[in-house]
């Protein structure tokens, strides 16, 4: 007999933040999580390393093929949410922090290049903040992400390196590999994680 896989219902940004590590099975700061949708059904999720802050600071080609690379993954579905996670504070004015920045700017090229984006999440050290809907996205608590019915205290996590190792064949570093695997998993519906 199949198992059925967990239906887990977000109705806020918290929610959504509270279920993404049963969702993806790791941890991973300095990521930005891509996370594919068929109507209200998430189709999977991909992982992708953050430029450095040095890039951040001073934007240049190599963030241009970031957000190249990340619109790629996310035209693969019906939908998308993105979320930038750091270890670095986003401050109160989360727009003005270099993560921030990224945030919004990635909810932007991807609105531009036709994505319906669910959500455009910032989490760092100090808290989050949504890019989705508002010009002047606010610092929310982390407390609310831990306050969510979603959250799972004890659910165990795998580190990249750990996740890697548990899943081979399903990580890639070439952008032509990184594409394969979006169609791969939009063609299968499946709620299978990649990184």
């Amino acid at each position: 007999m199949k198992a059925q896989p967990t239906v887990l219902r977000a109705t806020s940004s918290a929610d959504f933040l509270a279920a993404l590590p049963r969702l993806t099975g790791m941890t991973a700061p300095e990521s930005c999580f891509v996370v594919l949708f068929d109507g209200k059904r998430t189709l999977g999720a991909a992982r992708i390393d953050l430029p450095p802050l040095e890039q951040l600071e001073r934007p240049g080609d190599e963030i241009e093929h970031w957000l190249r690379q990340v619109a790629e993954i996310a035209l693969k579905s019906d939908a998308v949410a993105v979320v930038v996670n750091t270890d670095a504070q986003l401050s109160k004015q989360p727009v003005s922090s270099p993560h921030g920045t990224l945030t919004g700017v990635l909810a932007d090229v991807l609105h531009a290049a036709g994505a319906s984006v669910r959500d455009a999440l910032a989490v760092g050290s100090d808290g989050w903040a949504s890019f989705v809907g508002t010009n002047f996205p606010q610092l929310h608590s982390l407390d609310e992400i831990q306050q969510s019915p979603l959250y799972d205290p004890d659910h165990v996590l795998l580190g990249v390196d750990e996740w890697r190792a548990q899943h081979p064949g399903r990580t890639a570093e070439d952008p032509d590999e990184i594409t394969n695997m979006a169609a791969q998993m939009c063609a299968s519906g499946s709620q299978e994680n990649r990184s």
